[in-house]
């Protein structure tokens, strides 16, 4: 449930509370540093069990002392969680507010989840929240620049299923205006670094992970800082973790030999690994002079071109936001737009031979100096389709729309072409399609027009290819959902049908 326009005495009461109640219920085992680029945190930890999962993670960034720091993590492994908010104000205790006894008994739920919106902070982003389903407790005192995190469950595995560790705590810490935490990869040869923009499983981490163990200099795998001074563009590194497929981890096998194995994150689709031993290799403070898309070919052999910046832009700022829950941030992915769009962009076709990719790699950047480039020209609408989803990035104004696969596989539909009617009686024939279905449609193109991601309907001779499967994943609905400051919008409405047996509630 929402909770919004908590007085700023309310809001003072709630943080003292928390303060006293961590202090109160549990025996503070150690204070450590983190440097983030050019901010540093202090981490307080209430619970050894947190021990381990930070000195493997953080292992290169922590430290027993600084000088000073810049903002507060408070962490503990919390006994229970849905226990916390009632010790904090009766806003939040069920029996005492029937506002959330609706709520849990709308959502079926035994305890309800929280979010408190501080509109002074963000209108979207909560400055405390509950999640009963992971058990999992974060709050945010922005006054004080102090924020907590307790833990149910920190046996490892389950406890980084849910990723690198204090990611988005740390992006609210990092954020600034001419800095912020990116979800990419940073690697280079004398002082020339690539930042590679994509998502995940595009290949990244293990060209990344690769080239490092080849001697490249190394940022990141994954999750890193970019600091803007001036026209100048830093990357900084944060953990000492990556994260392999369990078929890449199998082929370096031995080149990670005096590496510690973490976690298989509960999903057995990621092997995380400590690579402290490659600690030689890592970089602060490292220019980046160009940024590249890496693409998975069947081609025998790798190759590099220059390419629109588009695509990659779109992946990079979308997977950043979206893992720290910043997609309706448009003046971050403004900035990170900014931050990037200057660079010389390069794709970088991946064959299936990892050494070959690395070792053309290097002469790729041995040869920097000569490298040649071109201009592309590309519409304001950035678009990357990616396992059959579609995400559109307004570069002008920082928006991002993002469709499901039955949205997306209609989209390109439309853009090759293919007639609306021809696209509306294929959806038609399909069963158990809704009788509403040319409504969605519809809304769905007037949608797509009015915001400028299609310019106009073209009708071609080209075919109708629908995957029923898509429609029937997605029930049938057209989803395109537009993320700006304000809120976010569902331009495809459902037409709700007239019930007669609603609750009631004055």
């Amino acid at each position: 449930m929402r909770i919004d326009n908590l007085s700023e005495q309310q809001l003072e009461n709630i943080f003292n509370n928390l303060n006293n109640y961590v202090n109160t219920n549990y025996q503070q085992v150690w204070t450590r540093y983190v440097k983030l680029g050019s901010k540093t945190v202090r981490i307080i930890c209430y619970s050894d069990e947190f021990t381990p999962l930070v000195e493997r993670q953080l292992t290169y960034t922590l430290s027993d002392c600084a000088d000073s720091y810049d903002s507060t993590l408070v962490i503990w492994k919390e006994k229970n969680i849905s226990d916390v908010p009632k010790m904090l104000d009766t806003v939040f205790d069920p029996k005492l507010n029937f506002r959330l006894r609706i709520d849990m008994l709308c959502f079926k739920k035994q305890e309800p989840d929280i979010w408190v919106i501080d509109e002074n902070y963000s209108l979207h982003n909560s400055i405390l929240y509950t999640d009963n389903n992971s058990r999992i407790f974060n709050a945010y005192d922005t006054r004080n620049n102090i924020q907590y995190y307790g833990v149910e469950n920190l046996e490892p595995e389950e406890f980084i299923k849910q990723g690198h560790i204090f990611v988005q705590q740390f992006n609210k810490i990092i954020k600034s205006d001419n800095a912020n935490l990116v979800h990419g990869a940073v690697i280079g040869l004398n002082n020339n670094g690539i930042l590679f923009c994509a998502r995940g499983q595009r290949g990244k981490s293990t060209l990344s992970v690769l080239s490092m163990m080849e001697g490249f200099e190394y940022v990141s795998d994954d999750y890193l800082i970019l600091e803007k001074e001036g026209e100048n563009l830093f990357s900084y590194p944060i953990y000492s973790i990556i994260t392999l497929s369990p078929r890449m981890y199998n082929e370096l096998y031995d080149k990670l030999e005096g590496c510690r194995f973490v976690s298989n994150n509960a999903r057995k689709d990621k092997y995380v690994v400590n690579i402290a031993k490659y600690h030689n290799l890592f970089r602060n403070k490292y220019p980046i002079k160009i940024c590249m898309f890496p693409e998975i070919v069947s081609d025998k052999n790798p190759s590099i071109e220059p390419c629109p910046k588009g695509r990659a832009i779109t992946q990079l700022i979308q997977s950043s936001v979206f893992q720290t829950q910043d997609m309706n941030d448009n003046k971050t992915i403004k900035k990170l737009l900014d931050m990037i769009s200057g660079f010389e962009f390069y794709k970088i076709n991946l064959c299936n031979d990892i050494k070959k990719n690395t070792e053309f790699l290097r002469e790729f950047m041995n040869d920097f100096e000569n490298r040649s480039h071109k201009i592309f020209e590309e519409d304001k609408m950035y678009e990357d389709i990616t396992f059959d989803l579609a995400n559109i990035l307004d570069s002008e104004n920082g928006v991002i729309y993002s469709m499901n696969k039955f949205a997306t596989n209609v989209y390109e539909n439309l853009k090759t072409g293919v007639a609306y009617e021809a696209i509306s009686e294929k959806l038609k024939s399909f069963a158990g399609m809704p009788d509403d279905i040319e409504n969605s449609l519809k809304m769905f193109v007037d949608a797509l027009l009015a915001e400028g991601i299609l310019k106009s309907l073209k009708k071609t001779s080209s075919d109708v290819h629908l995957n029923v499967n898509f429609a029937r994943d997605d029930k049938f609905k057209l989803s395109c959902i537009k993320y700006m400051e304000t809120e976010s919008v569902e331009l495809v409405k459902e037409i709700k049908k007239e019930n007669k047996n609603e609750l009631c509630i004055k």
